[in-house]
């Protein structure tokens, strides 16, 4: 790995390709198990650039997707869905890094962004996201990064997918990760 700086940018509908791309393969290294191998293996690329696509094909203020990117390569990137929830604030839905990158900020940096946008649309600072049960290494980075574990929910993925997955709600006070 070369010691390409990492830059930082928000998404444009052009980048969902290569967000959808990250996004499937994030899910092919971390959720066997948790969702179908022939999903994961078949059908994750496609149906996770049909939602990208579907998300950037609409303005949606509330919608904010943050890369990291070093070079011409998406190495990470973040989407917060503000004002998602009355009682847990804004969403973190997405925070993927490439597992080369893990380990030297980029997510971070992203969650940080994530936070001062919640912070900028929510007076009472609140920023939630939900891992799965069984992701324990990104659920010990949340926890590292001050997140408090909340209720345990039953989440279905991917629709059409034969069962939903175990995750846990992990609520952050925005301001602290600033």
């Amino acid at each position: 790995m070369s010691a390409t700086t990492v830059t930082y940018r928000p998404a444009t509908p052009f980048d969902a390709p290569r967000i959808a791309a990250l996004h499937a393969q994030s899910w092919q290294e971390n959720y066997r198990g948790a969702l179908t191998d022939e999903y994961l293996d078949r059908e994750a690329t496609a149906e996770r650039l049909s939602v990208w696509t579907e998300r950037f094909s609409q303005p949606n203020d509330d919608m904010q997707v943050m890369l990291a990117e070093a070079g011409n390569q998406l190495v990470g990137f973040c989407c917060v869905f503000l004002h998602h929830d009355p009682q847990d604030g804004a969403l973190l839905d997405n925070l993927h890094v490439r597992a080369e990158y893990q380990g030297r900020g980029v997510g971070r940096r992203l969650i940080r962004w994530a936070a001062v946008i919640a912070v900028a649309a929510d007076p009472e600072n609140r920023l939630h996201l939900w891992v799965l049960k069984t992701n324990t290494s990104a659920a010990a980075v949340y926890r590292h990064l001050g997140g408090r574990t909340g209720r345990t929910e039953s989440k279905q993925l991917v629709p059409g997918q034969p069962a939903p997955v175990e995750a846990i709600c992990v609520h952050f006070d925005a301001e602290q990760l600033i």
